[in-house]
């Protein structure tokens, strides 16, 4: 089987979850067997592709040309959405007052290809719900979830305390790209106030909004780890925070619980249908709630969930299902004729 995966042109220099998702995935089905190519390139020739597999409508102008393209060589078109509403978030205090407007904008051609996928790939059934929420009509549809590195199980802090040995014992991590909506600012701001060390992994997304995290005493950044290094620092944590507008469900979560942290989870997305009971969730801005969960976070075990993650959400495990889904799509389905590149109705 030979697959295509589309997916937004800076997603390596601005790597964020599709990023990961697109190269965990890929390297999964190779594993299988799978012939798995990845382009950014709009207009590229498929004859050759059994299928294409696009990524992300959030961003969704690179996402519809791909989609256009594929419909008008009569491919099958299979879509991971990593979708949510994010009207919470565009609606707070601070945000741009265009930001709501724009998103709306966009809503029918994200429509458009949540109607006439052959088939979607949500995260979640709660991400599903969602779509079928803000859409009128939905593809059909499999769930596949996010996964973890199957390489971080049995992760030690050796090598993180090795390399930072300077870092104290106990302390709250966060591992996600440092902009508004992961809600490092908040997290600092709590953490000082209880006189918790907040060690920050992952890019800079937002400088403006770096300063202003980094700006309290108790947070240090160690800029962006990986593979390894990143597993040591998640097995060195003793409590991973992840307090965002919403996730679906935070790869870091995923990856953090699978190395023995204690997670702390926003309750916005899909976190809960991942994590169930054994994680620590709190609503953003309430800060009351977020006192509570890091000064439980302490006493909690991390045993559960590490174990239940292992169980369930292996990039392998994922991969799996991934084909699974191409190979039942592909026996079903018959390519639905082009839509035209400017209709967004």
């Amino acid at each position: 089987m030979r697959v295509l995966f589309q997916v937004r042109p800076d997603f390596l220099k601005n790597p964020a979850g599709d990023s990961v998702q697109i190269v965990s995935t890929g390297q999964g089905l190779k594993a299988l067997g799978v012939e798995v190519h990845i382009s950014t390139d709009p207009n590229l020739e498929l004859e050759s592709y059994d299928l294409v597999h696009i990524f992300n409508i959030t961003r969704i102008k690179e996402s519809y040309m791909y989609f256009y393209n594929a419909q008008k060589q009569k491919k099958k078109i299979v879509i991971s959405p990593i979708y949510w509403s994010p009207n919470a978030y565009l609606k707070r205090e601070g945000a741009s007052p265009n930001a709501l407007a724009a998103w709306n904008h966009m809503q029918p051609m994200r429509g458009r290809l949540a109607a006439d996928a052959d088939l979607l790939l949500p995260n979640s059934q709660l991400e599903m719900d969602v779509l079928r929420r803000d859409f009128s009509k939905t593809a059909s549809y499999r769930v596949v979830p996010n996964g973890f590195p199957d390489s971080f199980i049995g992760a030690t802090p050796a090598r993180f305390r090795e390399q930072f040995p300077n870092l104290p014992e106990e302390f709250v991590l966060c591992a996600a790209r440092i902009a508004p909506r992961k809600n490092q600012h908040w997290l600092a701001e709590v953490c000082q106030d209880l006189h918790l060390p907040l060690i920050l992994l992952g890019p800079v997304n937002d400088p403006q909004y770096y300063q202003q995290v980094t700006a309290f005493s108790t947070v240090h950044h160690l800029g962006t780890l990986q593979g390894s290094l990143l597993a040591s620092a998640y097995a060195a944590a003793k409590v991973h925070a992840l307090p965002s507008w919403f996730e679906t469900p935070g790869l870091s979560s995923l990856e953090a619980g699978a190395c023995g942290s204690v997670v702390i989870s926003t309750d916005q997305g899909s976190p809960k249908e991942y994590f169930q009971d054994m994680a620590l969730y709190v609503r953003p801005l309430d800060n009351s709630g977020l006192r509570r969960a890091l000064e439980q976070s302490f006493a909690a075990s991390p045993l559960p969930l590490m174990q239940h993650i292992h169980k369930h959400f292996t990039w392998s495990k994922v991969a799996e299902k991934t084909l699974a889904a191409y190979r039942t799509m592909i026996e079903d389905h018959e390519p639905k004729p082009p839509v035209r590149p400017n209709d967004e109705a």
